[in-house]
């Protein structure tokens, strides 16, 4: 269930931010979650998260 989420919050964010690449896209969904304090493999930022 979490890709149409996902999907769903990039379409808003590239409706009021039109000319972000991406990479911006994927930062700022990134970059905005919330820690619930539980262990990387239960809750990251995706890929990005163990490099």
């Amino acid at each position: 269930m979490a890709t149409p989420m996902v999907a769903g919050t990039a379409a808003l964010l590239l409706q009021q931010n039109p000319n972000w690449t991406p990479d911006e896209v994927k930062g700022q969904m990134m970059s905005n979650a919330v820690n619930l304090a539980f262990a990387p493999d239960e809750q990251g930022a995706g890929e990005a998260f163990f490099k």
